[in-house]
Order: structure tokens, then sequence, then C-alpha cells
């Protein structure tokens, strides 16, 4: 007789191996690179008569110097103050007034600006971004005014904001000396002492053809697309880029930080270091953080929530960046004094992950979720070429998504039992407890 369980099994495991099938087609796109050392990429779907322009910076909060933390987001901002030939405020009333919207967005290892214009826009969007790439004007009223929002932005989302700054504390802590020292949107004291001088320098530097890609996806012809690019940014010049040399960390040992806030709740935070966003290891890793935290069934779900009643709820998520990051797990508890019964239990359960591996049905679940999650995103690829040119960014590998899902597709238990003993059962980890401050 065949249990609802196994039949819900050899489900997972059919529809598993159904969006393996799927994937074998590879995403088409036309790749150029400028003289200059601009590279270009140009994904066509006429679908809907819309295109996307992006133009990706090599640049981010890891890329910043000691004492001038938040300069890679300060930049961003200040990119829509106007240019040399566009004035303040231009730059959005030119796209919205096609029916556009433009956005930005800066991380630890990336910076990048982006258009959605009807096709027939293509040019001016590419026009707009070439000339805020070498032509910048940073006024020195507007540099600080903007500055000053930029500060109480970092009020309101970090100082005020008990998990934010205690996560902060924690990671400052532990990556002390390193990239990743300090959140992307820097620390107050580097803000105030932020000139426009500066920045114009980080600008110089930085935002420069040899160090970006620029990304056309939607409704356009790829040899026209590469036509313009050239038109536009073809004559600039490529740039020295210097990276600062910071020393690398590794933990050593458990070290616990108590971090009071004003918060009614208690909860506890964990930091594990993993190799970067590229390594065949990631897959695995975050296998586990799904079967171990994840999900409605995982380990600690099942049985601090749901038996023990001891958490009002659990994660974990990895950073996957151009350097090593980090892997970070919490569990929210009710009062100071469950911490280190929580720790203790959700350590106990991922000793029983690595010493007795996991079930068929929780791999082929994970599984399926993580192919399922790949794959379905190839039907939009407006969406996807941003995995795809995000790897190439990073890691100069443009199928990065292929190797990820060929690992997923043969991850087994003993994967899973491997990454939780190398990253995760060492207690080499940073441990912070954001508790009630009185």
């Amino acid at each position: 007789m065949v249990t609802l369980k196994r039949l819900l099994l050899t489900v997972f495991v059919l529809l598993a191996q159904t969006l393996l099938a799927i994937e074998v087609h590879t995403v088409q796109y036309v790749y150029h690179q400028l003289p200059n050392g601009l590279q270009i990429y140009v994904f066509e779907d006429h679908t809907v008569p819309l295109v996307k322009v992006q133009v990706w910076y090599k640049v981010g909060s890891i890329d910043e110097e000691e004492g001038r933390t938040g300069s890679a987001h300060l930049l961003e901002h200040e990119m829509f103050n106007g240019t040399e030939t566009l004035g303040k405020g231009e730059i959005d009333e030119l796209i919205t007034s096609v029916g556009g919207q433009l956005n930005a967005g800066t991380y630890y290892d990336y910076t990048v600006y982006y258009e959605i214009v009807p096709s027939a826009k293509l040019e001016l969007a590419l026009a707009i971004e070439a000339d805020r790439m070498r032509n910048l004007k940073i006024d020195p009223i507007d540099f600080y005014r903007e500055l000053e929002v930029l500060k109480q932005e970092r009020r309101q989302r970090i100082e005020n904001n008990y998990i934010q700054s205690g996560w902060e504390e924690l990671q400052s802590a532990a990556f002390a000396g390193t990239p990743l020292g300090h959140f992307v949107i820097g620390w107050m004291e580097d803000l105030n002492n932020m000139t426009h001088d500066y920045i114009r320098s980080f600008y110089e530097m930085f935002y420069a053809p040899n160090n970006a890609i620029v990304a056309i996806s939607g409704d356009v012809d790829p040899q026209e697309a590469i036509a313009l690019v050239e038109k536009y940014f073809g004559d600039y010049e490529p740039m020295e880029i210097k990276r600062p040399i910071y020393a690398e960390t590794k933990f050593e040992g458990e070290k616990i930080l108590r971090l009071p806030r004003i918060t009614r709740y208690a909860l506890m935070l964990q930091l594990y270091q993993i190799p970067r966003g590229d390594h065949e290891d990631l897959p695995a890793i975050k296998a586990l953080l799904d079967i171990w935290l994840n999900s409605e069934s995982s380990r600690v779900v099942n049985e601090l929530y749901y038996k023990r009643g001891m958490i009002l709820g659990c994660g974990g998520f990895t950073t996957a960046l151009r350097i090593p990051g980090y892997a970070l797990v919490y569990a929210f508890g009710y009062k100071e004094d469950d911490l280190d019964q929580i720790k203790a239990a959700m350590d106990e359960e991922l000793r029983k992950i690595a010493e007795e591996g996991v079930s068929e049905e929780e791999l082929e679940k994970v599984k399926k979720a993580r192919l399922k999650e790949i794959i379905f995103g190839l039907k939009d690829i407006r969406e996807f070429s941003d995995v795809i040119v995000l790897s190439a960014l990073r890691y100069d590998d443009p199928y990065l998504y292929k190797k990820q899902i060929e690992t997923i597709s043969k991850l087994t238990s003993e994967d899973i039992q491997r990454v939780a003993r190398q990253y995760f059962l060492s207690k080499d980890r940073y441990v912070g407890y954001i508790v009630p401050k009185n």
C-alpha cells in the first residue's frame, strides 16, 4: 500500500526531475566589449514594447577606505542631482515624461542604475546613463544637503531600529578591519566628515567604462542597441581602479555580545563565515539553512516553535559576494533568559543533521524549491538578466546559474552533513543577544 508520505515524496522527485529537464535551454544574449573595457549584454525579448537599461558598476561598500564608509551609497544619491548638461531633477523628468521609471541601488559589492522605458526611447536612457558615467556635477550646496538626507536615513533605518542597530554592532565586531566591518550606509562619524571633493575622486575612479556593465533587456534589436552604446560610451577612457587592501579575518571560537536595545522581545543573531558567492558549497549551505530553519517544516520550527513554544520565529540567509561573506542565523525569543536555551536547542538540531543526515523527503523538497526558484525565473528574461549580469560582474561567470542548477540537482545528505560540520558546527562564530535595555 502506497502511503501519502511516500506519494508526496514521489511527486517531489518527479517534479525536481521535470524542472531539471526544463533547464536544458540556455538563456540567449548578445555580448560585446568596447575597446575601453565596457561590457555590454543584450537580452532580446519582444513580448512587450518595453526595454530595461541598466548600468552596473563594480563598486560597493566593500571598496571603501577606512574612515570613508558610506561613500558608494552617498554617490548613488548624488547621481540623481544632475550633470554638466542636465540640471537637478531633469533626469527624473525626462524619464517620467515618456512614461518610464528609474531607480538605483547600492550593495556591498555593486551599484546599479536602471530605467524602464518604451522601447522607442532606448537611446534616451542610454544617453542619460552615459552622461552620468563621466559628467556628473557635484554642486557643494546640493551635496551637503543630500548628505543630511542620508544621515537622517541612517538614523531612521539603523539607529532607531533595534534589529538593524544590533546587527550592525555585531557585524562590526566580527569583521572589524575588513570590508564587511560596516553596513552599506556607513558610519555616522564618517558621514559627518565626508566632503564633496572626496566623493568626486571616488566617482572619477570607479565610475569608468572598464569597471561597468551595460545591460539591455526587452524589445530591442541587439546590434542596434550595441551601436547606440558605442555611440554614447565609446569615447570614454578606462581608469586605473585601485581597491583598498584589507587584512583577512578568521573567526576563532565563540564570542557572545550582549546588545541592549529598546525592545520588548529578545533576539539572537549568529554570524558564520562562508566562502564567496560562486563557491561550489553555497547551494549546500543554503539547503542546510532551509532544512534547519527556513521552512514551516524545518527542524527548528518544528521542534522549538510548534512542540516546545520556545521561539516566536527563526530563519537564516547568506550573503553571496565577490569576497568571502557570512551566513546570518536568527531566532526571536520571549525574554533574555531564554536565549541560552534557544541557542543550545538550535545547536542540537544542527548536530543531528551533521551526524545523522537528512531524510530523502527533506532533501528532495529543498532541491525542488531551489530549482523552481531559478528555473521559473528564466521565464521573465528582463528580470533573470539581473542574475546573469551580476554573476558576470562579480565572478566573470554569466553562466553561474547553470552550474548552480547542476550542483543543486546532485545534492546529497552527505553534502548537507559536510557543510554543517565545516561551516557551522565548529563554534567559530559571533553571537549577538539583542535584549530589552531595562
